[in-house]
This record gives structure tokens, sequence and C-alpha cells, in this order.
């Protein structure tokens, strides 16, 4: 008896150790060394992939309600002790791995997230090739190594899956938009779940949809670790509401944000363009009724500020040399001043909705936004921190340079 009790303790000791472990226990790898490359490029259809797929990633979400739906964070587990049950966007309760071992990410914008709630991402199986690229050219290549072999070709850009194929590779949990219930339904038929989540509109849905994600992953402190840094965020942004409010239209820069140039699609909805606002910016809109941007509209919004995404190769020199095939930028009043900036990519590309780092987006477009009023922090100095105490990452100075496309933007 006192054998069996003596080995109860051990093992519950070792299970207990194992899962303190699996959630935000990052270190720096041996590849710290490898600098990101400034000059991101990407494969034509690559490019193609992203930006097309980058449209629906901002959409998604249309099944479940707008991001501030209450999010349900009470797991319960079930007999054997091995799953939990946890309920996903669409209000589905899914029964999950206590710790998954082998993650598909269909969603091209979650291997980020999930590799900062985790500090680890060697459980991730398969990933879109939009979100491999994305790696290629982010802080992600050497904070996680272990993707560079990861499999993608079992989730698509389109967020689609082979099904048959993640049940022969064993894949215990997939990660996908709201959108994909039909899939889900389909995954769990042989026996895979499927967690769903919704695409953020705003800083609200960011973080439940952060949460969430955390609640699946079975990882809610560093979740919430994550949710107190964006409300931190938020609450800064606040105390600059009465000088930024008290600026004149004249004194508010036209901000144009693409999404993909060599597509004409821009962020004229969504995170960005409130952004834009809260840094005392006028972001280009479309009418309710138009969807296609042109160049005649940008023509006459003129934009004094243009943010450039990491879904295509396109640089600031491009526009300065008016280089870009059937486009005149040459009158824009923020190409005739050179202020062109190509976004930087930290764990992801910065520029999409639901970036997990999309704090530090807010502060770097607001000193190029409103300089005089956000001039009481180095960017450099906040990534550097951030980086430090959430990744346990210490960024060398070339990579940070590449990660703020210092080369390009200078």
């Amino acid at each position: 008896m006192k054998k069996s009790k003596l080995l109860t303790l051990i093992l519950s000791t070792a299970m207990a150790f194992s899962a303190l472990a699996g959630c935000g226990a990052s270190e720096k790898t041996d590849s710290a060394s490898a600098a990101v490359s400034a000059a991101a490029s990407e494969s034509s259809a690559s490019d193609a992939g992203a930006g097309t797929s980058l449209q629906t990633e901002s959409a998604a979400g249309s099944q479940a309600s707008s991001g501030n739906q209450e999010v349900s964070s009470a797991s319960v587990k079930t007999e054997d002790e091995e799953t939990r049950t946890v309920t996903d966007a669409t209000g589905r309760q899914v029964e999950v791995p206590v710790h998954p071992q082998r993650i598909a990410v269909a969603a091209m914008v979650l291997p980020n997230m999930v590799y900062a709630l985790q500090g680890t991402a060697d459980n991730i199986v398969s990933m879109p090739p939009a979100a491999y690229s994305g790696w290629e050219m982010s802080t992600l290549k050497y904070l996680a190594p272990e993707l560079e072999n990861v499999d993608t070709t079992m989730v698509n850009d389109d967020f689609s899956v082979n099904v048959e194929a993640l049940a022969a590779a064993d894949v215990d949990l997939v990660l996908n938009w709201d959108t994909q219930t039909d899939q889900a339904e389909q995954l769990e038929a042989v026996g895979i779940p499927c967690f769903l989540v919704t695409s953020a509109t705003d800083m609200d849905s960011l973080k439940s949809l952060v949460t969430m994600l955390g609640d699946a992953l079975n990882c809610q402190d560093k979740a919430k670790q994550a949710t107190d840094w964006y409300d931190e965020t938020m609450s800064y942004f606040d105390s600059k509401a009465d000088q930024v409010s008290a600026l004149t239209d004249d004194q508010k820069p036209r901000v144009l944000h693409f999404q993909n140039v060599n597509q004409m699609t821009c962020y004229t909805k969504g995170i960005n363009p409130s952004i834009t606002d809260l840094e005392g910016g006028q972001n280009f809109t479309l009418p309710e009724e138009v969807t296609e941007v042109t160049m005649e509209r940008i023509l006459a919004f003129d934009p004094e500020i243009i943010f450039i995404s990491n879904f295509d190769n396109v640089t600031p020199q491009d526009f300065y040399e008016n280089k870009l095939e059937g486009q005149d930028w040459s009158q824009v009043s923020a190409v005739k001043n050179h202020k062109v900036y190509k976004v930087p990519c930290g764990l992801y590309r910065w520029a999409p909705p639901n970036a997990f780092e999309k704090p530090l987006y807010m502060y770097w477009t607001a000193q190029i936004v409103q300089p005089e009023i956000f001039n009481d922090y180095n960017i450099g100095d906040t990534i550097r921190s951030f980086y430090a105490d959430f990744y346990g990452y210490d960024l060398s100075d070339e990579e940070l340079s590449a990660l703020l496309r210092e080369e390009m933007n200078s």
C-alpha cells in the first residue's frame, strides 16, 4: 500500500510538472543568430494565395457574434482525465486533449498565437503555405525553428483541410475559423476535434480570440498575461485621447493601409482603421456599397501616409521610383514626402487583424501618424521589453532591425 501511494505521488508530481511546462515555457533557441531577411520575398503563388486568403481571413467570423461575445473558460475534465470539454466560438462543446500533441492550424494567422501561448510550436504538425511564408520572414523563424519542416499540404490557404490526411497523421486538434462548421463536423466524424474561433474586428474581439484559444490549449494563464498587455496598451492610448481629440482635421494625416499592393486591396474597415482613429489619423475608406479599391479613389483621397503589408514584396522604394505597373504614384503626397512604410513583421505579419502582437503595431504606427503626441517611448525598447518579458527572448540589434524593416524604411 505504501509503495502504491508513493507511486501515485510520483506520477501526480510528474503530471503537474508536465502541465506547467506545456504553456509559456519559452527560451532562447540555438538559431537566435539567424536574422530575418529585411527584404521578405515570396513566390508569386504565395503572394496570390496570401493576399486572397487575407481578405477572407479579415472577414472570417460571420457565423458567430462579432468579437464582443462571451468566452467560456470553464473546462470540464472527462472521466479518463485525458480530455477537456471547452466551448468554441460557435457555442459547440468540443472535447479537446488536455495537452494537444499534434495540432493542425488551418487559419494562417493562428500558428503565431499557438506559439505565443504555449512557448513552443513543436506540436504543430501542419499549417497553411501562407503561414509558412510568414514564418520565413518573421521572428518566429528563430523562436520556433522546429517549424522549418512542418507540413503545408494538409491545410490550405483557403482554410480547407484534407480530412483523410489529418486522420492518417494522428492529428489530435484542428484550429480554424468559425465559418468552417461543415468542415468541423467532417473532422469530428473521424474522431478529430475541431475548435473554431472568431476573427477579430477590434481590440476587444482580439482579446476574446486569445482568451478562447488559450482555453482550447489549456494555456489560460499565458492568455491572461496577453490580454492584460492589451488592456495596458489601450489604457496608454486612452491617456492620449484628449490630445488626439483636440486635433483639427487638418492636423490629422490621411492614412492608407495596404493589404496587398499588387491586388489593390486595402484595410478600409475593422481594427486597423479604428487604430488610425485612435492615433489621430484619417483612414482611407470606401462607400458602403463599394468594394473595389481603384487608383482614382486613392488619388482623390491623396494619402499622406501609406503602410504596406508583408503579403507582397513591394517596397517603399517601388513607390518612390514609380515602378508599380499600371499605377502612377508620382503625385501622391505620401510618395512625394517619402512617407511610405513597410509594416514590421514580428512573430507574424503585424498588419492583419488577428496579429498577436497588434499592440506593437499600434505603438509603431502611432509614432508615424502623430509623432509629437506619441513621443514618450522608444519603439525599439518597447519591442525588446515585450520579447524579453513574454517570450523570454533577447532580440539582437540585427534581429530588431530586420523586424522593423529598417533597411526598407530608411
